[in-house]
């Protein structure tokens, strides 16, 4: 298996800069694997609304999220797909 879908498939949550870090890739390559993976049915973007309550949006230290700026940013992340359970 892929080691980008594995990281997504092991972790509860894991953002796109320990993704990048982890793969040695950058964001925008990450983000373009992430769609082809999406559309074949492996994985699926969530988007929810606001943050979450442990959120503090220190995002220049965050490991937890991709928010890019403040507490008014959706939280989106990834998990396996329909095709993977």
């Amino acid at each position: 298996m892929d080691d980008l879908i594995s990281l997504i498939t092991e972790s509860e949550m894991i953002s796109m800069v320990e993704l990048s870090d982890k793969l040695n890739m950058s964001k925008d390559m990450i983000l373009a694997r992430l769609e082809r993976y999406e559309q074949l049915g492996f994985i699926k973007r969530v988007v929810e609304k606001g943050t979450s309550s442990s959120c503090s949006c220190n995002c220049n230290s965050c490991k937890g999220c991709n928010i890019s700026k403040g507490p008014d940013k959706p939280l989106v992340y990834w998990m396996k797909g329909d095709r993977l359970k």
